[in-house]
């Protein structure tokens, strides 16, 4: 879980608290996102903290018994890939599916994402609208080329957008560490798979009807409570009742 984040343009909003706290139908969002994690099968976790990280061990300490909290002691001025390394070097060689921490997504997201064979896989949505997407290019039939904030320039459409739950092998995670090793501590996970995407495949698992968001500022919060959280109401209690 990639929790070190500020989280600075919902300060006005959620009192000091990081934003994997804010409550969407009476939970944190962070307690849904390690409900949905748990029923497709994960049993371990790991939080990557930073901006107060104390909140993020109580709440392991009273919620998810056995979590470990690493904390990124430089979380103001490196990016989420910093943030992932340390969490993989809790559990060195270890395969993993990298969260970020303020996500709101239906239960399909980690069962489909944990139910492809290959290891090194984007979840990539549809077209969502809601502004600052990370948008995915592929290079052949979902393998992924790269994934940016810019639409490309050259009438090539992007597949969709990122998620923000990746599976990524212990092979794909010592790669990233050496790619980190000539790259600014600023950049993002997102950097360091387009590093590697030309020499080794990473897939694109596409769900184009996906209901999910990212929560980065008001707006973000507020789609999210009158028009995504109703979405993943009704997609979970038709996936749930699927036999």
């Amino acid at each position: 879980m990639l929790a070190a984040g500020l989280g600075s343009r919902l300060q006005s909003v959620h009192n000091a608290r990081p934003k994997g706290f804010l409550e969407i139908g009476g939970m944190p969002i962070i307690a849904r996102s390690v409900e949905a994690l748990r029923r497709a099968g994960v049993s371990e976790f790991v939080f990557v903290v930073g901006w107060r990280g104390e909140i993020y061990r109580d709440w392991c300490a009273q919620k998810c018994s056995g979590a470990v909290c690493v904390e990124n002691a430089e979380y103001a001025t490196t990016g989420s890939l910093r943030s992932l390394l340390l969490g993989a070097a809790a559990v060195p060689e270890r395969n993993l599916i990298v969260v970020e921490s303020d996500l709101l997504y239906e239960q399909r997201a980690p069962d489909l994402l944990l139910a492809v064979s290959e290891m090194d896989t984007v979840l990539v949505s549809g077209f969502t609208r809601s502004r600052d997407e990370v948008w995915a290019y592929e290079s052949a039939p979902n393998l992924l080329a790269r994934l940016t904030k810019r639409r490309d320039e050259e009438n090539v459409e992007p597949v969709g957008e990122l998620v923000g739950l990746t599976r990524m092998s212990a092979s794909l995670i010592r790669d990233l560490g050496t790619a980190a090793q000539t790259m600014p501590g600023t950049v993002h996970y997102e950097d360091g798979l387009n590093a590697l995407a030309a020499s080794r495949p990473i897939t694109l698992l596409p769900v184009p009807d996906l209901a999910w968001c990212e929560i980065d500022d008001p707006a973000h919060l507020a789609r999210a409570r009158h028009a995504v959280w109703p979405r993943t109401v009704t997609a979970d209690t038709a996936w749930n009742l699927k036999p």
